[in-house]
This record gives structure tokens, sequence and C-alpha cells, in this order.
């Protein structure tokens, strides 16, 4: 039910990916070499604008593997685990005019899984845009966040993205980090990645390869961990 529930969700930020005015559009296909995985992952990702604002989503598919206890072997297609995430920005310099609220949005975001081990959250909360100049993006989200059977908490994430040229190589370096709290105590994590596009080796400029570093810390200790993975992106859009 929550993956069906996850796939509708992530079709809504689909069609506005698929719009005029869609930013991007793409899917990603990950080999994870953290420890007890060694298992791919299959992302699809989407980020859309309308009048409102923006629509920002994503869906996470973990294929099976010998490691994880999933499979007979290592690499192995088939989903062991769904995760997804689905926010809504909306542009408050639409009803409130003033310099200080031109790089201002309120957010509402749900992040499920079947997983046992994942509670669904629900946050809500205000965004800081643009915080440097044209030469880098970056934003800062401040938000309230309800786990299911926890307390109310807090969210704060930062998501940056900055390309550059080495040689005729276009170089991107973009992630994000969460940091929360929970019954449990404070968690961290963050998943920088560095691409290179793949056009200056006479490919089409919509693929894209390079590395993510999957980084968490919990205060108490029980998921303080580094999963590196290799990954091919392609660019709908």
């Amino acid at each position: 039910m929550i993956v069906r529930k996850g796939l509708f969700l992530i079709l809504v930020v689909l069609s506005f990916s698929t719009m005029g005015k869609a930013q991007y559009l793409n899917i990603q296909q990950h080999a994870d070499f953290g420890k007890d995985r060694h298992y791919f992952t299959t992302t699809l990702e989407g980020l859309g604008f309308d009048d409102w604002g923006s629509w920002f989503g994503f869906i996470d598919a973990d294929h099976r593997s010998l490691r994880s206890g999933t499979g007979s072997a290592d690499w192995q297609l088939g989903v062991q685990l769904v995760y997804f995430e689905l926010n809504r920005y909306f542009n408050l310099s639409k009803w409130i005019g003033g310099r200080l609220f031109q790089n201002l949005k309120a957010t509402i975001q749900y992040n499920d899984s079947p997983a046992a081990f994942i509670q669904p959250a629900y946050l809500a909360g205000v965004v800081w845009d643009n915080l440097f100049s044209n030469d880098a993006y970056a934003h800062l989200e401040f938000m309230l966040r309800k786990e299911e059977r926890q307390r109310l908490a807090w969210q704060l994430t930062g998501v940056w993205n900055k390309e550059f040229q080495i040689g005729h190589a276009t170089w991107s370096f973009q992630g994000y980090f969460d940091y929360w709290k929970s019954d449990a105590g404070l968690w961290w994590m963050s998943e920088p990645q560095l691409l290179v596009n793949l056009r200056s080796l006479g490919f089409s400029r919509r693929f894209w390869t390079g590395t993510e570093w999957e980084l968490n810390w919990s205060q108490n200790g029980s998921y303080n961990r580094v999963n590196p993975t290799l990954f091919i992106r392609y660019d709908f859009k």
C-alpha cells in the first residue's frame, strides 16, 4: 500500500517535471559499496515549478544482495526496500511584499517507506532560498518534524549545487544534509555528490557519472556509518 502511495505521489512531481517550467527530471543507478550492502539502488528524482512555488520528490529502490541478507548473491536485481519523499514549496513573496520575503518560502513535506524501521514523517516549516550569488545555489530549511509514534521534534536541512569547469568537462558538486531530533536523540545524514558530465567523452549531455557518499551520525551511536556509491545519471530534462 505504501509503495503504491509513494509511486502515486511521485507521479505528481513527475507531472510537473514534464511541463514547461520543469527544472529537472533524472534517473540514477547507484552501486552501493557500504558495509553490509553491496547492492544497486535506483533513484527517480524530479523538480517542477508552478505559479505557487515548486514540487520536489524522489523515490529510492534498493535491490537485493547477499551482504544485506536479502538475496542469494550480491548485486542482484529485485527491489527489497523502497523509500520516498515528497516536498511542496510555496513562495511567500506571492502574498507578502518586501525584500525580506523575496527568498522566503513555506514548505510541507512527507517521508515514508514500507520498511518497519522507517516511520512516516510529516514536516512543515520555512525555507531561506538563494543563500549565495548566482555562482552557486544553496538553501536552508527549518521545520517541525512529527514521526508517527514519536513526539513533535525539529529538522534542519541544507541543499546545495555548484557546477564548474575543469578543462572541457563540466563538473557538479551537489547534495544535502539533514540534522534532526527524535525520541532517540540527534541524527545527521548528508549525501554529497561529485559528478562529471560525459559530453566531453562523446556521450549525450544528458549523461553524468560520479560518486555519492552517504554520511551518517547518531547521538546514541546506533548508526554511525559511511556508505560510498558509484553511479550514472540520465537527465530527462
